[in-house]
Formats: structure tokens, C-alpha cells, sequence
């Protein structure tokens, strides 16, 4: 009898993952402030939170009140209860890196590579991971967040199709489940980088936007009503084959011409920055032309790189404008190295998307940087897996021993 008591304290229950979500979101939380939020009453929760400290889950601390006097007793989630993989796999480079299961990074590694092929990415993802695992140990694991770019079935964890390492219905998340025994959630990359800005950057507090992300390609992910809409076939946010040249001559990866990343992406304004000094003959550049150069001209308002990133960001600013139309979204949050070029980039990208708005809705759009500045593809990995702890998936599981994982299925929270 006691044993079947013990396992089932061990299990966590939905008030113990309410209570977790809460002291996640708000490190200052107090019991009271539970009592009240959650409904419940103080016995209930201090019921639940003595459970939770001796799993070693929540900590106490002491918290000063503004006003002085006797210090309050608050709650905060015990970081260091597990680790958290976030790897971000990109055009030509993974970045890897493991924090906190606040998402606090711990620390963060980057390898370029050239190859496309499958099994070389796959290697090399195996490499990366097994590398983490062995340093930390598998058991100190909450779970890997893989961020990859292409069209993905975040529920079943599929790689639909990938335009770079022309991937098709890869199950990448059955593989790494099977080989590691970890909780794994696959998601595209600049949805995760959606999330990471929702839980950790600018977007907190919006119910509707859009972040845009430009650098090998143009992309985007659009946060509708608190949820991320996917769309029909997982492709919501495509913007990067807009079509915006129809007698443009560069071929698009995607097999067509013209399209806003072919013309507008971060290799598309070296190649053409290229072009304009070969044409002036220019003796300028010497060795490599680097997208930090070109930003940094580019404020300077040298020619001929501000001519060419001024039509970038405004034809941009248009397509995002019609968009912006068709949702009725108010905010919109850039990022990517289109950073660097600061308030400038963004007033003419504003000037685009002025153009095509409808004027009653122009007063009200707000366009930001984003606040993770250039780890935002990290924290969208590393969001994966913080967003689905204690909600959705509920990753975070108090076992018995040799107790077998269950399956993770069930999302709910952004989605």
C-alpha cells in the first residue's frame, strides 16, 4: 500500500502543471497569488506546492516588499531540475546549444557545413547531440527542440519538404525519439522563432502579429488571436516566395523566378552590391563582401549599397503590407541581421508597407525590432521545449523507475 501511495504522489496532476506554468512565467509568485488565480483554495495549494518542492521542482526564496518591512515568502521553478537541447539547422550551419528550463542558456556552439545530403545532416546532427548527452548525461534531459527550415508537421514531427537538403516527409522526430529516448518537438524555424519572441522578447503582451525574418532567405510566421496558425499545409508565413519580379531572370530554389527572398534576401543584396561596383569598376572591396558591410555603407548612405537596401526594405514593407491587410494585424516584429542597419532599414520597410495598407489602419501599426537581436533562432529552439513543460505537451514528468515514457501528443498551448 505505501509503495502504490508513493507513485501516486510521483505523478503529476493538472493543478501541480497550472501551478508550475504559473511560477514559470513569474518568478516573484506567491502562495497567495496562486490561491487567487487559479481558484483554489490556500490549503489545496500549499498541499500541491509542498509536493512540488520536495520533487525538487519549485524553490522558496525571500522576496524584499517595495515598501519594506518583513519580507514575503515567494516562488520561483528550480532551473536547474533538468536541461533543455535547443538546436537551431539552418542553411549551411547548426547552431546547438542547452540552457535552463527557464530557457536561461547554459551554453551555445556553431558549425557551418556544405553538404546537403540526408544522412551527412542527419551524421552530423547525431554528432551534436550525442556530444551534449555525454557531457551532461541523458537522465539530466527534459527534451531537444529542433528548429529546421521547410514546411513541417509540427504534430507529427515531419519534415514535409525542405527546399535546401531537399528532404521529403522525413520523420526526424520518430528517429531521434527511437535512438534517445528523449522527448523531441520539430517545428519550423521561424515559428519557433515566433514563440521564442512571445515568451522571451517584444511580443509578450500581443495577441495578434507578425515576425518577419530575413537573412539567406525572407520568411515569417503569424501569431493570430494567442495561437500560431500553421495554415492548411503547415505553410503560413511563406512570404519568401512572393512573387514580386515577373520577369525577374534569377531562379528561385523553389523552381520559379522572381521571388521576394531570390530578390531581396541577404545573398541577394551581396550578389547585386557585387554587380553594381563591377560596374563601376570599383577597387572597394577587397576579399569577401560580408551583409555586415553592406548594412553598415548602407547607414552611412553610401552608394551603391543604399539604393539597393532601401528597395529591399521597401518592396518588402509592400508585401508584408498586403498581408497585413488581408489578417488586420497591427504589429509586426523584424529580425535577422536587418538589425544591424537599425531605425533606417525600418522607416523605409514602414514606408512599404504604408504604401499598401488602407489608410484607416495605417495610424495603428507598430513595427519593431526584435528583442533577441541575433540568438532569437537559439531561443526559438530552446522555446520549443519551455513551452511545452508544463502545458500542451507537458514534457515534464516525475517517473517511477524503469516506468516507460508516455507518448507526447497532445498540443495545446500556442496551437
Amino acid at each position: 500500500m505505501q509503495e502504490e501511495k508513493k507513485a501516486k504522489v510521483r505523478k503529476l496532476n493538472k493543478t501541480d502543471y497550472q501551478i508550475l506554468e504559473k511560477t514559470m512565467k513569474n518568478s516573484k509568485i506567491s502562495r497567495t497569488d496562486l490561491s487567487e488565480q487559479l481558484e483554489l483554495t490556500p490549503a489545496a495549494i500549499s498541499k500541491a506546492i509542498k509536493k512540488l518542492i520536495s520533487h525538487n521542482l519549485i524553490e522558496e526564496h525571500h522576496n524584499l516588499n517595495s515598501t519594506g518591512g518583513r519580507p514575503r515568502t515567494v516562488l520561483r521553478i528550480n532551473r536547474k531540475y533538468k536541461k533543455i537541447i535547443g538546436i537551431n539547422l539552418g542553411v549551411g550551419f547548426i547552431s546547438i546549444a542547452v540552457s535552463y528550463l527557464n530557457g536561461e542558456i547554459l551554453q551555445i556552439g556553431e558549425r557551418k557545413f556544405a553538404f546537403k545530403t540526408q544522412e551527412k545532416v542527419l551524421d552530423l546532427l547525431d554528432e551534436e547531440i550525442s556530444n551534449i548527452i555525454e557531457k551532461f548525461s541523458i537522465d539530466s534531459i527534459a527534451g531537444i527542440g529542433l528548429a529546421t527550415h521547410g514546411l513541417v508537421d509540427r504534430k507529427k514531427g515531419t519534415v514535409i519538404f525542405s527546399p535546401h537538403f531537399k528532404w521529403r516527409k522525413l520523420e526526424i522526430r520518430k528517429r531521434l525519439e527511437n535512438k534517445y529516448n528523449i522527448p523531441v518537438v520539430v517545428e519550423n524555424d521561424v515559428r519557433a522563432m515566433l514563440t521564442a519572441e512571445h515568451m522571451y522578447g517584444r511580443a509578450g503582451k500581443m495577441k495578434n502579429f507578425m515576425l518577419l525574418y530575413i537573412r539567406n532567405g525572407v520568411g515569417s510566421a503569424i501569431f493570430l488571436n494567442g495561437k500560431i496558425f500553421e495554415g492548411s499545409n503547415y505553410g503560413a508565413g511563406e512570404i519568401g516566395h512572393f512573387i514580386v519580379k515577373e520577369n525577374s531572370t534569377v531562379q528561385c530554389r523553389c523552381g520559379k523566378y522572381g521571388c521576394l527572398e531570390t530578390e531581396y534576401s541577404e545573398q541577394a543584396l551581396i550578389n547585386r552590391t557585387i554587380w553594381e561596383l563591377e560596374k563601376r569598376e570599383s577597387r572597394e572591396i577587397k576579399g569577401k563582401l560580408t551583409i555586415d558591410h553592406v548594412y553598415t555603407k548602407f547607414k552611412n548612405k553610401e552608394e551603391p549599397y543604399f539604393s539597393i537596401v532601401k528597395e529591399a526594405a521597401y518592396e518588402t514593407g509592400k508585401v508584408v503590407g498586403n498581408i497585413l491587410n488581408v489578417l488586420d494585424i497591427n504589429d509586426v516584429v523584424v529580425s535577422g541581421d536587418t538589425v544591424m542597419a537599425e531605425k533606417l532599414f525600418l522607416d523605409n520597410f514602414k514606408k512599404g508597407v504604408d504604401r499598401m495598407i488602407l489608410e484607416e489602419f495605417n495610424k495603428r501599426i507598430r513595427i519593431v525590432p526584435s528583442g533577441l537581436s541575433d540568438m532569437i533562432g537559439i531561443y526559438g529552439a530552446v522555446s520549443l521545449i519551455t513551452s511545452n513543460l508544463f502545458t500542451g505537451e507537458k514534457l515534464l514528468k516525475i517517473k517511477k523507475e524503469n516506468e516507460v515514457p508516455e507518448s507526447f501528443t497532445d498540443m495545446e498551448k500556442f496551437y
